[in-house]
């Protein structure tokens, strides 16, 4: 990323866009906020400075990756669990959000309304933060491989063409 962010504005439309794809970030403890707020990073003049923690990395590329086409896609299980790992400030750096049923004080905390509390089954709210809109939809499953395969032929033969 601090290449990226170090080079030339003109040379970032040739970088592939890169995803950062967490899966259960409650899982993802080295990315919560050191509990030692930042001591552990204090070195005296004149020593070797460590390579900052995945957690001190973390709030960077969320807050600073989209500009240079690194972006992250993440789930957690609870509203409480991301907030172990990702503060107020950066909620608002993930510009859409899926959620699926909660408590109405933790929906009001995600999306500013508690809508998400009167979800039903097999409900989820699409909520995009830049224009403040809120979709309710109908989630499906994952389709299956072969599906995906058949797919993923067909649009490499269009753009082939």
């Amino acid at each position: 990323m601090a290449r990226r962010l170090a080079n030339d504005e003109a040379e970032l439309p040739s970088e592939p866009s890169l995803y950062l794809l967490i899966w259960g970030l409650q899982r993802a403890r080295d990315l919560r906020p050191d509990e030692d707020m930042g001591f552990s990073s204090f070195n005296l003049p004149g020593e070797n400075s460590a390579p900052p923690s995945p957690a001190q990395q973390f709030p960077v590329i969320l807050r600073d990756g989209p500009e240079v086409g690194m972006h992250t896609l993440l789930w957690c299980d609870t509203y409480a669990n991301l907030m172990r790992t990702v503060d107020r400030r950066l909620l608002r750096e993930f510009d859409q959000r899926i959620t699926f049923q909660m408590s109405a004080e933790d929906s009001t905390n995600l999306l500013d309304t508690p809508a998400a509390a009167k979800l039903g089954l097999y409900r989820a709210l699409f909520y995009n933060e830049e224009d403040g809109r809120l979709e309710k939809f109908r989630p499906y499953g994952l389709p299956s491989t072969e599906w995906l395969e058949t797919v993923s032929r067909q649009l490499h033969k269009t753009y082939q063409e």
